[in-house]
C-alpha cells in the first residue's frame, strides 16, 4: 500500500463545523494515524459571509493549523499536514483565491476543492470553472454524490469533467453512513469511471464521521476487484498535494449512459427504500474506448 493521502476534512479546531477543541483536533489526527493516513490536508469550509472581516478569520485558520501542525509533531503523530479550503460556490472563487492564500492547496494555485450547496442547484458555475482552468487552477467538486439535485446536472457535472475537473466521493458514502442516494451515486461514479479521489471530509473522531478512506477502499476492492484502487486514495491526492498534473479518462464521459443509470437508480431506490430491501450497489462497469 502506498501512503494514504486525504485531500477533504475539518481538524482544523473551533474555525467551521469540525472539531471545538485542540484535544479534539488531535484524536481526529491519532484516529488518521490509526487507520493508515499519511498526509492530510486540511480544509475548512469557506462561505461567502466569511469575506467579511476576512483578514481576521485568515489569521484565525492559519493561526489553529500552526498550533494543530506543532502539538503533532510534539507528540510524534506521523502524519504530514498541508492546508486548503472547501470552498462554497460562487461567481467570485476565481478573485477570492487570489486573495486569499490558503484557498488552494498549498497555495500553489494549483487546485481548488469546491463545494456546492446540497439542496440548491448553483447557477454559473460552468463558467466559474473554465475560467478556474484557464488560469490554471482545477476545480477539485466535493462529495457530489451528496446532491440531492444530481440527476438535474448529471450531464453538466460531465461537462466539468470533460473540462478537466476532478470529482471527490466521500468515504461516508462508499460504506452507506450518508444514505441511499450516496451510496448508489458513489458506485455508479466509480463504475463509469468518473470518480478521480476518495476522501474522508472527517470531522470528529467517531466510527462513522472519522477517517474511514481505507475502510472504503476495502470495500470498494470487494465490489469493483477491476478498478484499481491506488489511484483514488494515493497516487492522485499526492499529485494534488505536490501540485503535479493527473490525467483524466475522456472516454469515460463520452461512455456515459445517463438513462441507463437512471433507470439503475429508480430500481435501486424502489428495493432499498420502499420494498425496505438492503441491497447493494455494485454498478455494472460500461465499457470505454481505447
Amino acid at each position: 500500500m502506498n501512503r494514504v493521502v486525504d485531500i477533504h476534512n475539518h481538524i482544523i479546531f473551533d474555525v467551521d463545523d469540525g472539531p471545538r477543541t485542540l484535544e479534539n483536533s488531535l484524536d481526529l489526527l491519532r484516529q488518521a494515524a490509526e487507520r493508515g493516513i499519511r498526509d492530510i490536508v486540511a480544509t475548512p469550509h469557506q462561505f461567502e459571509q466569511d469575506l467579511v472581516n476576512a483578514e481576521e478569520r485568515q489569521k484565525k485558520i492559519i493561526g489553529n493549523f500552526e498550533i494543530v501542525k506543532a502539538e503533532a509533531e510534539k507528540e510524534g503523530i506521523p502524519i504530514q499536514l498541508h492546508l486548503a479550503a472547501e470552498i462554497f460556490f460562487s461567481v467570485q472563487i476565481p478573485e477570492n483565491i487570489k486573495n486569499i492564500p490558503y484557498l488552494t492547496v498549498n497555495n500553489q494555485k494549483k487546485y481548488a476543492l469546491i463545494e456546492f450547496s446540497m439542496n440548491w442547484q448553483p447557477q454559473g458555475y460552468k463558467e466559474v470553472f473554465y475560467e478556474l482552468i484557464q488560469e490554471g487552477c482545477t476545480p477539485i467538486l466535493a462529495h457530489p454524490e451528496r446532491y440531492g439535485y444530481y440527476w438535474d446536472v448529471a450531464d453538466d457535472i460531465i461537462d466539468l469533467v470533460k473540462m478537466g475537473t476532478l470529482l471527490q466521493i466521500n468515504a461516508g458514502s462508499i460504506l452507506g453512513y450518508l444514505g441511499t442516494q450516496a451510496l448508489f451515486l458513489s458506485n455508479m461514479l466509480f463504475a463509469a469511471g468518473l470518480a478521480h479521489i476518495i476522501s474522508s471530509d472527517a470531522h470528529w473522531a467517531g466510527p462513522k464521521a472519522g477517517f474511514n478512506i481505507l475502510r472504503a477502499a476495502e470495500k470498494f476492492r470487494k465490489r469493483y476487484p477491476d478498478i484499481p484502487i491506488e489511484p483514488l486514495i494515493s497516487e492522485n491526492p499526492l499529485k494534488i498535494i505536490q501540485g503535479k498534473s493527473i490525467e483524466i479518462d475522456e472516454d469515460a464521459c463520452y461512455n456515459f449512459d445517463k438513462k441507463l443509470y437512471h433507470k439503475q437508480w429508480q430500481r435501486f431506490y424502489f428495493r432499498r427504500e420502499i420494498l425496505g430491501l438492503n441491497s447493494g450497489a455494485r454498478i455494472k462497469t460500461t465499457k470505454r474506448r481505447r
